[in-house]
């Protein structure tokens, strides 16, 4: 069940165990605004699950994700920015996040 604040758009289990906090993963996704607009397209990243450099809503949104899997999920703004205006991000957005693969590298 997913924390409050995030809600599960689209998910297609992965193969594997879950990630658990330390795994380094490989991770290519797009965030988006409610509204539609793209904040990040087709990122790709290597990760560490549980690691800070993303916004909880982020990282909380990907718990219990396999490998292989695919999520859409929204975030709150109280799990992102909240009323803080953060370059290209207004106050109070609520973020869409589809991650598109997540590779676990070994």
């Amino acid at each position: 069940m997913p924390k409050s604040g995030i809600t599960i758009l689209n998910d297609i289990p992965g193969n594997g165990p879950e990630l658990k906090k330390g795994d380094r993963v490989r991770l290519l996704y797009d965030v988006q605004f409610n509204r539609g607009d793209f904040l990040v397209k087709d990122q790709e990243v290597i990760w560490s699950v549980g690691s800070r450099n993303f916004v909880a809503g982020f990282r909380y949104g990907l718990e219990g994700i396999r490998p292989g899997g695919t999520r859409q999920f929204k975030a709150s703004p109280h799990l992102c920015y909240r009323d803080a205006e953060v370059a290209n991000i207004p106050k109070n957005a609520v973020l869409i996040c589809n991650i598109k693969k997540v590779e676990l590298i070994v």
